[in-house]
């Protein structure tokens, strides 16, 4: 298998509050919702946030039950980020936006926040030594 891209969709049960959330509190762009869903193109990924009817359409199609959605924490989206500060900003941009965060702190040699969407989604923000030789290029 060789992927193009990877596409990364996630049940939501208000598109309006999921856009002002991973807009203006995470700075992600958008062309906004279309089709009841959200796209975001992301390095290397590509993030779907689709109104939970729509996304269940797809689980069925491949064969499984019509899931019990959103399911808060049943996934955790990690990314490296560029400094400590930057995930100081972004955890209290997504606070503001309706999310949920608590305070970053030091984990196993790496500098994390995390922040949950307002169905329960977490991402988790990490910096550390090798985020920043990534980071300076």
């Amino acid at each position: 298998m060789s992927p193009v891209t990877v596409v990364v969709s996630l049940p939501v049960t208000d598109l309006e509050r999921t856009l002002r959330f991973y807009r203006d509190g995470l700075g992600l762009e958008t062309p906004g919702i279309d089709g009841g869903m959200i796209a975001f193109e992301l390095p290397n990924l590509s993030l779907f946030l689709i109104e939970q009817g729509e996304y269940a359409t797809y689980v069925e199609r491949a064969g499984h039950a019509r899931p019990v959605v959103p399911q808060p924490g049943a996934v955790v989206l990690s990314c490296a980020m560029g400094g400590k500060a930057e995930i100081d900003d972004v955890l209290a941009s997504a606070r503001e936006a309706g999310g949920s965060a608590g305070a970053a702190a030091e984990h196993d040699g790496a500098y994390t926040g995390y922040v949950s969407d307002p169905d329960g989604h977490a991402w988790e923000l990490v910096f550390n030594d090798r985020t920043a030789a990534a980071a300076a290029g």
